[in-house]
């Protein structure tokens, strides 16, 4: 991604990360205008450019210089989405409030799995080398544009949760994990334990949303760390007759766990603002 800097020195670059100042390594990050190094004092400010590609040889260097891939327009706005984008923002930026790390490399998401890991070592940490699996765009508005995928498995996950998916940006890297069940067994709340329950959006990765008012959706999200946990669940309205008398009530139909580190939940809203801002 292009950044402007703010200032720069032998080590580190200060750039305008999201409107706030961050530092990187000065070894993460090469400039427009210099393929060796900073910009001379007193010239016009240059641009940094994050690695967009991995490397072809294990690094020995600090985990931090690794950073999200991300294609260009990442950040562009889209057409429609509005409330999806709207409930990630309710979501996420109660717990974004300070200043973060730009790379967040390393930050533990899920059972071995850690921020920026490659995908073949995530699906080792997770025990599910032996799976095929199935690498599918991710288009959910607010996620980075033309940017992400999914990569999804079967298994058991937690006791209940049949799936897992792999979130990955363009160079195969982890940025999110999401477990989902898609056959809860039983379980289900009368009509007035869910009055409240008034979000739209019930599987992030999949872009799932309730279509009637037959539905009703959970949401909340928790920060455990360096990471937030966005946990749906959807329900369906059945009507039955317990002798003469109907009633109704809501069976669960779906539900989903998204681990998602704070810098990239960042990224999110920013993509979320530039695609809530007016033409």
């Amino acid at each position: 991604m292009r950044l402007p800097i703010v200032s720069s020195d032998a080590t580190s670059v200060r750039v305008n990360y999201m409107g706030e100042v961050q530092t990187i390594p000065i070894a993460a990050a090469r400039f427009e205008n210099s393929t060796n190094g900073p910009p001379d004092v007193g010239a016009a400010p240059s641009t940094p450019i994050t690695s967009t590609k991995p490397a072809s040889q294990p690094s020995s260097g600090p985990a931090s210089q690794l950073q999200v891939s991300l294609q260009p327009g990442y950040d562009s706005r889209l057409q429609g989405g509005d409330i999806t984008m709207r409930e990630l923002q309710l979501l996420l930026s109660p717990h974004c409030t300070e200043a973060v790390d730009l790379s967040g490399a390393g930050t533990k998401i899920y059972n071995g799995v850690n921020y920026l890991m490659d995908s073949e070592q995530a699906v080792a940490a997770l025990g599910l080398a032996h799976a095929i699996p199935s690498r599918v765009p991710l288009a959910t508005p607010g996620f980075p544009k033309n940017s992400m995928y999914y990569i999804g498995y079967d298994g058991a996950f937690e006791g209940h949760f049949n799936r897992v998916y792999l979130v990955t940006d363009v160079a195969n890297k982890v940025v999110a994990v999401q477990l989902l069940d898609e056959h809860p067994k039983a379980r289900w709340k009368s009509a007035a334990s869910l009055a409240a329950a008034s979000w739209s959006s019930y599987n992030f990765v999949n872009a799932r949303m309730r279509a009637s008012d037959l539905m009703r959706v959970q949401a909340v999200a928790k920060r455990q760390g360096g990471v937030i946990t966005i946990e749906t669940q959807m329900y369906q309205r059945v009507r039955s007759k317990i002798g003469p008398k109907p009633i109704e009530r809501y069976e669960e139909q779906e539900n989903s766990k998204l681990f998602i580190p704070i810098p990239f939940a960042r990224i999110i809203l920013h993509c979320v603002q530039a695609g809530l801002s007016k033409a």
